[in-house]
Order: structure tokens, then C-alpha cells, then sequence
């Protein structure tokens, strides 16, 4: 036998005040109301914080108790001799009209209305928590480097924020805006606001987030493309010369893993964050049988083909099980550059090299050689050819040739 549709109904009612004669609070009464894992209804009561002193009571409608209930119109609104109850009473009315349309969608689309709660219950979720969270998620899937990164975000939106909590419910176009502007703007300590790259960073990282909660129905739509991006400032790519790779490669030091694995970068091109992951299982050939890598970019996750000289192989040092590390125990991306300073120190060279720096020297020396921008794209593992072109800039013997196209016969006077 189908069940008997019991239809919530709400109704403005008065409760008498306990401490104040002839003060009645004005009160949203609803019932039957089915609260989750009960089959018992309950009658709630939602206060409206109005007061109310000049009820007229209707003499011809008592109570159980003997007392009258309140007159109302035809509208069911509670009447009052002044206008100010007047007024309150009008308040409550359309309030209770409200809360009746709730319970009726609830009752007539109970899909739409679960909708609704879900969505409600996820703009109440705190973004900071649902970062760290995020961070946690993906700690498996990106470098120690971008985790530290993603982490520093997080500290800079809660010095924008004062330290309070942001809701997802919150974050709209001008918050974004407010935002971006404190990233340009904000000083530290000493007076400085941060670099244009770094201001770029720290959007990019925050768009990634905005597009990872999209993606996730975190947020109903995709925030990230209402920002407007900060433009950064062409970077220096730090590179080793030849001359300069081959000094340092003739300089002892005491760290050979790190040694080998930042000249094993300088002919291969590999990130450290793929160096420190390879194994043998994913080097195949030898010496005398084309030599080449087979593995995930742990960055980009495509799968990457990629030949290596009998020179690399050799930095590589004695094949073990197919699942050992290649270069064990190398120190992670936030500690690697420390010994490398040392080294590049001991060798006299007076540039800044971090271990990323022997991937630059890679590209550009392959492109000093001749190597096109396809094939170069192709051994970098770049999933666009336009961040290749970046070191095509950088060593173009063509600006070169064109700037020596220019000669005048100056006579010393």
C-alpha cells in the first residue's frame, strides 16, 4: 500500500516572552518535518528575532488552554493595532512563504533538492582545507619542488586573508581580482613587492587549483578564466658553455652520484625529478646496441622514447636489478643544489648553476649543433613546441651573422 503524502506545512506563530509582559516573539512553526534516518515527524520551530506588544486576538477562536489565537487577514498575516508590529508580522508572513517553497521542492524534487544540498555543502567547505588536501592527493603524482611550492601558496593566501578561513562559496570574480592585486602590491618586510615571475607563479599555481577543483565539481565553473594573468618578465636561462661543462666534468668531487647524475642532465636533458626516479628495468641497449630510455615523464606523465649516448650509459655506473634505482639515494630537489654550488665553486665557475641548469645546457648546446627545434622538442619531452623556441632565442647564430652583416671603413682621425 503506497505510504500517505504528509505535506510539510509552516505557520507564523507567537510564544510569549517569559521575562516581559505583553511581548510575544514571532516564531516559524513546521510540521511534519522527517529529519534524516527518522521515521517519527517532529514539529520545529525557527525563531525570526522580531517582538511583537499589540496583537489583536480573535475572541471567537479560543484555545485548548482558554486563551484566543491571533486574528489574521486573508492572507495569513497575524494582525497588530501598531505599524511597526504591522510591519513584522509582513515580514514574518513572506519569510514562512519561503521556507513553505523549500519544503514543498523538497517534497515534489527530491533529486533537485539534494542537488541543492550538495552544492550548499560544498561551498561551506573550508578552500585552504581542500588545498592541503589536494597537496596530500597529488604528493604522489609531482616533485618535492612543486610540493614546497604548492605549500607556499597556501601561506600566501592566508597572509591575503589575515589567517581567517575562506569559503568555496566565496571565491568570485572580485575576491580573485582583490587577489591578484595583493600579489602585485604586497610588500615584505623590507619594502619590496615580489618579482614579476613570482608574481606570475603564484597565479599560476592558484589558477591550476581553481581548474583542479572544477574538474573535481568542487566549483561549478571553471574561475580560472576570470583572472587576468600577470605578466612576467623573460627569465635568464643559466647554461653551461662547452668549455665550461667539459672544466667542470675534470673537477673532482667528493659526491659522484650527484656528480654523475648533473653530467648525466647535461647529455640527456632529463629532469632531476625523472633522473631520481629511473631505474634499469627502463634503460635498454648497451654500449655497442643504440643505448636508450623508456619512461613516464613524472611531469608531464607522457610516456617518452629517448636515445642517450654510450657516454651517458657510462655515468650510469654498473647495471643492477632491473627495479634499483639508477643514481640511489640522490638528494632530492630542495637539497641537490647545495653540493652542486660547491662543485661548480671548485671548478671556478662564476655563474649560478642549480641542477635544472644542465638540462638548459643541453638544449642549448644541441641547438649550437644544429639540432632542429621538432627533434630537440622531442628529447626534452616538451608537449609544446613553443617552449622549445625558448632556447632558440637564446643561441641564434643567425642574429649574429646578421649582426656582423653591417660593416662601415671608420678611419681613425
Amino acid at each position: 500500500m503506497k505510504n500517505k503524502y504528509l505535506r510539510t506545512k509552516c505557520t507564523v506563530k507567537l510564544q510569549k516572552s517569559k521575562h516581559r509582559k505583553n511581548e510575544f516573539y514571532l516564531l516559524i512553526e513546521s510540521y511534519p518535518v522527517f529529519v534524516e534516518n527518522s521515521k517519527i515527524p517532529q514539529r520545529q520551530f525557527s525563531s525570526l528575532n522580531r517582538i511583537i506588544t499589540t496583537p489583536i486576538w480573535d475572541k471567537e477562536r479560543p484555545t485548548r488552554g482558554g486563551k484566543y489565537q491571533p486574528k489574521r487577514n486573508v492572507d495569513g498575516i497575524i494582525q497588530c493595532r501598531s505599524d511597526s508590529d504591522k510591519e513584522a508580522c509582513k515580514f514574518a508572513q513572506d519569510f514562512c512563504k519561503i521556507k513553505q517553497s523549500d519544503f514543498d521542492n523538497k517534497a515534489l524534487y527530491p533529486e533537485l533538492f539534494l542537488q541543492k544540498k550538495e552544492a550548499d555543502r560544498k561551498a561551506d567547505m573550508d578552500f585552504i582545507e581542500y588545498l592541503r588536501d589536494l597537496i596530500k592527493r597529488r604528493s604522489v603524482d609531482v616533485g618535492e619542488g612543486v610540493h614546497i611550492q604548492w605549500q607556499a601558496m597556501i601561506d600566501r593566501i592566508q597572509d591575503f586573508t589575515g589567517g581567517k578561513s575562506v569559503r568555496i562559496g566565496d571565491l568570485n570574480a572580485e575576491w580573485l581580482e582583490k587577489y591578484r592585486n595583493y600579489l602585485i602590491t604586497n610588500k615584505n618586510e623590507k619594502g619590496k613587492t615580489l618579482a614579476p615571475n613570482t608574481q606570475k607563479l603564484y597565479l599560476t599555481q592558484f589558477k591550476t587549483v581553481l581548474i583542479r577543483a572544477y574538474k573535481d565539481e568542487v566549483l561549478t565553473t571553471d574561475l580560472s578564466k576570470k583572472i587576468q594573468p600577470i605578466k612576467g618578465e623573460k627569465s635568464h636561462r643559466v647554461r653551461l658553455t662547452i668549455e665550461e661543462l667539459e672544466l667542470l666534468a675534470k673537477t673532482p668531487f667528493k659526491n659522484d652520484q650527484v656528480r654523475r647524475a648533473a653530467l648525466f642532465s647535461a647529455l640527456t636533458g632529463l629532469r632531476h625529478s625523472d633522473i631520481k626516479k629511473l631505474t634499469w628495468d627502463e634503460i635498454t641497449g648497451d654500449n655497442t646496441n643504440e643505448p636508450r630510455i623508456e619512461f613516464r615523464q613524472k611531469k608531464t606523465k607522457n610516456m617518452t622514447y629517448l636515445p642517450i649516448s654510450p657516454q651517458a650509459l657510462k655515468l650510469c655506473g654498473k647495471r643492477q636489478s632491473s627495479d634499483a634505482h639508477v643514481f640511489q639515494k640522490l638528494l632530492p630537489t630542495v637539497h641537490i643544489n647545495v653540493p652542486i654550488k660547491a662543485w661548480v665553486e671548485k671548478a671556478e665557475i662564476k655563474k649560478h648553476i642549480t641542477f635544472h641548469c644542465f638540462r638548459h645546457t643541453y638544449a642549448t648546446l644541441q641547438i649550437s649543433s644544429g639540432t632542429d627545434l621538432y627533434t630537440l622538442s622531442k628529447m626534452l619531452g616538451h608537449t609544446n613546441i613553443t617552449t622549445t623556441q625558448i632556447y632558440a632565442e637564446v643561441v641564434d647564430p643567425k642574429k649574429q651573422k646578421a649582426a656582423n652583416a653591417i660593416k662601415l671603413n671608420i678611419n681613425k682621425k
